[in-house]
């Protein structure tokens, strides 16, 4: 069996034919969400330095890991915007927890495989962005949200990554019993923590297994449509979607932000350019009626083809087999 991530089972319970892309057929895609490379440069940003050196580290980094293939959905804002929204997250939460002496930090980016069972047959990972220790000797899995969207404490309560990931620093130190977590969204100077009882740890347990049995056994993906969709990288795949991303690949219309004197100028032009092909046809049909008219043998730049009394065009040299291919791949 695969090992999971609560990624990957947050994919399936998403949409069911995107996970089977990403993670059955293994369709890469080049794009990357905005929201999703700003959050994966906050994450890195977990050393204690000075602010102007941790806003210097920010923007090398930014500069360092920007490429082409990520993806900004909003017409209305640049990179530029989400880069200096950046800033202002990484000031606002320097400004409210330095000089960083509330807790120690064990690890940073931490990675966790453990089993969620005693035969070790369901296995996850996962990354820990900090884990610290209070004075008081409890422990804190911290999380760091660049959303745009602040959660309510219930959310949080029923979250189910972080408490993942307190069941695999559980199973990797059995000796750490007070764990909370903590969720700090940016965009909001907010953070939201909760904790998980043994009781409700062994519930998510139950319910993931169940999870990955419903996935190992899945024999159709099905797509589901949902807010998620606008951030896919699979909509030429969807049947769901499919229509959205033939009609975005439609070549615009070239005339639609032009002013109006040139469009009128345009218009006549192409009138006039119609009015010529129009009568250039006319003559072309009549020529076709009166040759139709003639009597076989009269002068007329075809020959004859034998005694069958039967006109022949004569036709271009044949092209050869190879050059016909290139020509064929060229159209």
């Amino acid at each position: 069996m695969p090992i999971y991530s609560h990624s990957q089972l947050s994919v399936y319970e998403q949409c069911p034919l995107k996970y089977r892309l990403r993670y059955r057929d293994k369709i890469e895609r080049d794009t990357e969400g905005v929201e999703a490379f700003l959050g994966n440069i906050d994450a890195r940003l977990t050393r204690v330095i000075s602010l102007p050196e941790l806003l210097s580290f920010y923007d090398a980094t930014w500069r360092k890991s920007w490429h082409d293939a990520v993806v900004i959905t909003r017409e209305d804002v640049t990179q530029e915007h989400y880069q200096a929204l950046g800033r202002k997250m990484i000031e606002t939460y320097y400004h409210r927890y330095a000089p960083f002496d509330a807790d120690t930090t064990i690890q940073t980016e931490m990675r966790l495989n453990f089993a969620l069972d005693k035969g070790s047959r369901y296995k996850m990972t996962g990354f820990i962005d900090r884990l610290s220790r209070t004075g008081d000797g409890g422990y804190q899995i911290h999380d760091y949200k660049t959303s745009a969207h602040l959660p309510a404490q219930e959310n949080a309560d029923h979250d189910r990554q972080l408490a993942i990931y307190q069941l695999g620093v559980r199973k990797r130190s059995p000796d750490i019993k007070d764990i909370k977590l903590v969720w700090h969204y940016l965009a909001f100077d907010r953070d939201l923590v909760s904790s998980r009882s043994d009781e409700a740890i062994a519930r998510l347990t139950a319910d993931t297994t169940r999870l990955i049995d419903e996935i190992e056994s899945a024999l159709e993906f099905p797509p589901k449509e949902s807010a998620y969709c606008d951030w896919c990288e699979y909509p030429d795949l969807c049947p769901a979607r499919r229509h959205f991303h033939v009609v975005e690949s439609l070549p615009q219309n070239e005339y639609l932000k032009e002013p109006g004197v040139i469009l009128v100028n345009k218009y006549a032009e192409l009138k006039e350019q119609a009015g010529a092909i129009g009568e250039e046809m006319d003559k072309v049909k009549e020529a076709i009626v009166e040759y139709a008219r003639r009597p076989p043998g009269g002068g007329n730049g075809y020959e004859r083809n034998g005694q069958q009394g039967q006109d022949k065009v004569r036709q271009p040299p044949e092209v050869p087999r190879q050059e016909r291919g290139r020509a064929g791949r060229a159209r």
